[in-house]
This record gives C-alpha cells, sequence and structure tokens, in this order.
C-alpha cells in the first residue's frame, strides 16, 4: 500500500493497517514524533571505522577519483586539468560509522484502568514511533507492562501489537494491584522492580520509557503520562531530566478507532488495497528463478512454471477492467528446456537446444536452427535467467530471430521465404537488446571506448557516448520513434571499496523529447540490485532497484530516492518493461505482482505456496 511521503519512516508497520487506520495513526504520529527528541545512545570510545561509500566529494585522495573523471583525463585532458584546478572533481568518500555500544530500547505500557479507551491510541503511536526509531539506530526495540515486571516482548510483528492492545486490566498493577488494595503502591513497586530488572539485562537498555496514567518523577528514564483533559482531547507530557514538552491531541470518532483499539486491524487480503485485482494462477507454481517476460508495449506476460516445460500468458487488462481473465498454460515438450524466450505478441515462443541443431520453438518458419559455435554460444541450459530473444515476422516472408548469447554476442538467424537459413554474428560486446514492436529492435554496444546504441531497422547508430573502463551490466528505457531515441540507457561499472567491499557506478544517459541529453552517476553498495531503467508517468528516467532485504523496489533517480512497492515477502525476480510503464516481480511466496501508473495500480495473482 502506498503511504504519503511524511508517513515512509513508519511504512513497514502502517502495512499492517487499512488506509482508515493509517490515516487515523498517521496523524498521532506526525504530531507525537517531533516531541520524542533525540535518540541518546553511547558509541564505543575510539575512531569511526569506514564501512562502503556514503556520498561523492568535491574533495579527496585521487585513489578513490570517480572513473568517469579518469576518463576525461585520456579524452579531454585539457578539461581533466581545468576541472582539478577549479575543484570540480569528484571523489567517492567512505561512509564513516561508530560501532554502538547499546543495543537495546524498552518501553513499559501502563495498562491499567486510567488508560482504556482512547489513550491506547497514544500507546499504539509510540509503539510504533519507538520501534522504528529503534531500527533507525541499528537497536533492538523489546515492551512490556507495568504488571509483569522483567518480562520484554519483541515487537517484529502484527500480532505482537495486539498482544499489548489485549493486555488491559481493571486495575493499575494488575492482579497483584486488586490483591493488594493499594494500586499506587504497587504501581512504585513495579516500576522498582521493573527498573532493577533493566539494570541487570545484558545488554542493559540506553533508553528506557514509561507510558500511562500520570505520575511523579520520570519513571524508568523517560516518561510519558497519557490522559483526558475533555470528552473529545487527551494531554500528552513527554519528560525527562533533559526536557519536558506537552501536547494536546483532539480524539478520532469512536468508530473510527473502535475496531482498532479492539485489536481487529492487520490487512490480510491484498485485494483490499485500493486499485488492486486479483486472480488465481491456475494450474502449476510459478518459478521463482525466471523473471517474468514482458511483450512489447506491457500488453502480455509470460512467467515459467517451477519444475515443468511450461509457461502461463497472462492478458494484462485494461486499467478499467474489474476482472482478471485466467492466464494460458503453454507447454514445450516434456523433459525439454528452454535456452533463450520471448513474446511474440501474446504467444510464448522459445529456442530449445538439440544435439546438432537449435529448434525455434513457436517461431514461424525457423524450426531448425544452424547451431552456432561454443565461442558463440553456450548452449548449456538450466541457468538462472533465459537467454533474451527478439522475433521479427512482418509478413512480407522475411523473418529473423535474434539472441544474446552469455558471451555478449548478438547473433541472428535469418530466412527469405523459402530460402535456407542463414546465421551471423551481428555484433559482439553487446550489453542489452529490445524491440519496441514487431519491426523495431535495438541493442547497446560497448567498444572503442565508447557505448553505442544501434537501431537494426534503421541500419545505424542511435546515440554514442564515451565510457571507460569494463561495463557490467545495462538497462533500456524507451522505443525509437522515427530518427531518433526518446528514452535512456544505463550502465553498471564495479569499483572495489574499503575492506574489500565493492560497490558499482551506475551511468544514467537520459535521451528525452524537447529536452538535452544528459547524464547522472548513482553510487550504490553491493547489496543492492538493480533490476532494470523506469519512466513512470513520463517523469525523468530512474534505477529500478532492490533494497538489500529484497522486500522492497525502490527507484533511484538524480533527484533522490522513492519507495515503489514494498512486499510483505522477499522479492525472488523482477522484470521492468523497456517501452512501458510497467514492473512485473514474483515474490518468495510465489505470488506474481504486476505494477502499473508509477506503480499507483497493481495487480496480484494470488497463489504459490499460500494459495
Amino acid at each position: 500500500m502506498r503511504v504519503p511521503e511524511a508517513l515512509a519512516p513508519w511504512r513497514p508497520w502502517l502495512d499492517w493497517f487499512d488506509a482508515d487506520v493509517v490515516d487515523l495513526l498517521g496523524d498521532l504520529l506526525l504530531r507525537l514524533h517531533p516531541m520524542l527528541g533525540a535518540f541518546r545512545m553511547r558509541a564505543l570510545r575510539g575512531v569511526a571505522e569506514p564501512e562502503g561509500i556514503d556520498d561523492l566529494r568535491r574533495r579527496g585522495h585521487y585513489e578513490r577519483l570517480l572513473l568517469s573523471e579518469w576518463a576525461l583525463a585520456d579524452e579531454v585532458p585539457e578539461e581533466f586539468d581545468r576541472r582539478a584546478a577549479g575543484g570540480e572533481h569528484l571523489f567517492l568518500s567512505p561512509k564513516l560509522v561508530a560501532r554502538e555500544a547499546d543495543a537495546l530500547t524498552v518501553a513499559v505500557f501502563d495498562t491499567g484502568p486510567g488508560q482504556l479507551g482512547a489513550p491506547r491510541l497514544v500507546h499504539v503511536a509510540m509503539w510504533i514511533l519507538l520501534a522504528a526509531r529503534a531500527r533507525a539506530a541499528k537497536a533492538r526495540f523489546a515492551w512490556g507492562v507495568l504488571g509483569a515486571p522483567g518480562v520484554l516482548h519483541p515487537a517484529d510483528a502484527p500480532e505482537r501489537l495486539k498482544q499489548l492492545l489485549q493486555a488491559r486490566s481493571l486495575t493499575p498493577g494488575g492482579p497483584a494491584a486488586a490483591a493488594e488494595g493499594n494500586a499506587q503502591a504497587v504501581r512504585e513497586h513495579c516500576e522498582r522492580e521493573w527498573r532493577r530488572a533493566l539494570d541487570e539485562a545484558e545488554p542493559s537498555p540506553g533508553e528506557r520509557w514509561s507510558i500511562g496514567a500520570h505520575a511523579a518523577g520520570y519513571g524508568l528514564g523517560h516518561r510519558v503520562d497519557v490522559s483526558r483533559t475533555a470528552e473529545q482531547q487527551l494531554a500528552v507530557t513527554i519528560a525527562s531530566r533533559q526536557a519536558r514538552r506537552e501536547l494536546r491531541l483532539n480524539l478520532p470518532a469512536p468508530e473510527r478507532s473502535s475496531a482498532l483499539l479492539r485489536g481487529e486491524f492487520e490487512r490480510v487480503e491484498v485485494a483490499r488495497l485500493s486499485g488492486v485485482q486479483t486472480g488465481s494462477h491456475g494450474q502449476g507454481k510459478l518459478s521463482l528463478k525466471q523473471p517474468p517476460l514482458i511483450s512489447c508495449g506491457g500488453r502480455y506476460l509470460a512467467v515459467p512454471l517451477a519444475g515443468e516445460s511450461a509457461a502461463n500468458v497472462y492478458r494484462l487488462p485494461s486499467t478499467e477492467a474489474t476482472r482478471l481473465p485466467a492466464p494460458k498454460t503453454t507447454r514445450w515438450g516434456k523433459g525439454k528446456s528452454l535456452l533463450g524466450a520471448t513474446l511474440t505478441g501474446r504467444h510464448f515462443a522459445g529456442v530449445i537446444p538439440q544435439t546438432q541443431w537449435l529448434e525455434g520453438w513457436q517461431f514461424d518458419g525457423m524450426g531448425r536452427l544452424p547451431l552456432p559455435p561454443p565461442g558463440d554460444l553456450d548452449v548449456t541450459t538450466g541457468k538462472a535467467r533465459l537467454l533474451p530473444c527478439v522475433w521479427f515476422n512482418p509478413g512480407n516472408g522475411y523473418r529473423c530471430l535474434w539472441l544474446l548469447s552469455s558471451q555478449r554476442k548478438l547473433l541472428s538467424w535469418v530466412r527469405h521465404r523459402h530460402d535456407d537459413i542463414v546465421y551471423e554474428v551481428v555484433a559482439d560486446q553487446v550489453l542489452a537488446i529490445a524491440s519496441s514492436d514487431a519491426e523495431r529492435m535495438f541493442y547497446l554496444r560497448h567498444g572503442d571506448g565508447h557505448l553505442h546504441l544501434h537501431s537494426v531497422s534503421l541500419d545505424q547508430v542511435l546515440d554514442r557516448v564515451a565510457f571507460q573502463g569494463q561495463a557490467n551490466a545495462a538497462f533500456l528505457c524507451g522505443t525509437q520513434c522515427g530518427m531518433g531515441w526518446p528514452g535512456g540507457f544505463c550502465v553498471e561499472q564495479i569499483v572495489g571499496g574499503h575492506g574489500g567491499e565493492r560497490s558499482s557506478i551506475w551511468r544514467v544517459f537520459v535521451r528525452l523529447a524537447e529536452r538535452p541529453p544528459s547524464e547522472y552517476e548513482i553510487v550504490l553498495q553491493a547489496d543492492w540490485k538493480v533490476v532494470g531503467l523506469g519512466q513512470p508517468d513520463g517523469g525523468d528516467i530512474g534505477l529500478i532497484a532492490l533494497r538489500p532485504d529484497r522486500k522492497a523496489l525502490v527507484r533511484i533517480g538524480a533527484q533522490g530516492r522513492s519507495v515503489l512497492y514494498e512486499s510483505p515477502s522477499p522479492i525472488s525476480t523482477v522484470s521492468v518493461a523497456v517501452d512501458a510503464d510497467l514492473i512485473a516481480l514474483v515474490d518468495l511466496q510465489g505470488r506474481l505482482v504486476v505494477l502499473r501508473d508509477g506503480a499507483r495500480k497493481m495487480l496480484v495473482y494470488t497463489g504459490g505456496d499460500d494459495g
């Protein structure tokens, strides 16, 4: 679910709730967050240690100068000297991290009668704020209730929050206070026991919070007093030895908050999200290894099935559709393995290795293809990704199949009417290929110190830019339009980091209509995985990347980063359409998710391990 940018820091927790509850909690989070003050955590003594790459700087050692700057020294030495004299060179800056000694934040909630009803809304908001605050500081957050000293619970699932809401009691200290008959004395005793338990804990918490009814002092370290001041208003006071802050909160209507306070909030169906449609996979589990294939224009989608010689082909409905048609399952023969595959309109087609030849399965008139020598094509199947193919059949007797080999050679098989099929190597050092319709194909090649964007249909170079060093990966975005290329492309270079850690420099080249050509660089640590290049809503072109935990898809552009989609399960494979605003992914639960219109609209095909 998409949340406002202002609520992004709490997105992992807000994903548990429906949109109405998110609105309610969002107001509380934004009001309470500034009152928490600075996070106080002691660091180990000693100098900070480098950990990866933090930023680009104008100053630095020339061992960390960007490769693109060194390229200027070879191509345009005068410009290199000018930038050096003017202090304009860009250097990689290491990220310095001080190792932290404290690793635990604890909050203790008063669940007695003074906190029944609306005050528990503040409890929920504080629970989320403190959990997010601890995570941002690489600390652990745990919580307990006042009447059970020393008993701590994690904050890692919605069930834990429900546990807090269900811990309410009609006596301030719980059953023990009722037996003693002196609630205030029992409350003070419970706080002493909590203080003793936390002092003996290992590690001892760096931050301690007491949250509940008004009491004297600072509680365990920080006290949050919550009380009613009027029928529809709460008074919140946050006090510590360093500061005291007060706030008045207007209460929402009871019908908006009652379900939340009963613990009835977890969002269990993706279909309840705005703009989401659901459907069934049909038979078979989707492959977690092979990325989805997207047709030209983003009208069809294919996903191979795990452990089968088959694939599901989906026709994506219009944005106004209310249901999804069932997928069509296509099979290429039991025991046969694909080497490469593509979608020719709504048909799934591929290349199947045979002993002495290649089978052009579902490619009309291309049944037996000459087998290239091993130096051109490795015919070993079962690889992590199927080789990309492009198929032309304009209907005039001319047919051509292109395939990009793992040796980065662009291979073609051409047939004119009933003539023999002719095999040739079109180009080497090819980084990426794509097609925009049945008659237009283009590819990006690296050679002679430059990147060359070729149009096969026009038989000419559409773009040429200087590029020094080794190109590791590349992606295309856009479509050929007349003699131009309104779109962009990106290329990755690997650089060494500190302590043997590697990082990537992605150079992004933007070629949009009615705008001058431009480019920018993005530095990513090795645990980020770029999966494509996108231009949502006709805006600026940016990288599409998987976050290191593989639970979020992030757009990274020249102006910053934004989360496009967060997944409840780690994402296994992703494909980004070249010529459409569409992203398809499969998570480890076997769900296929299709994002459209800048990821504002989502199609979810439920299935896989969770049925």
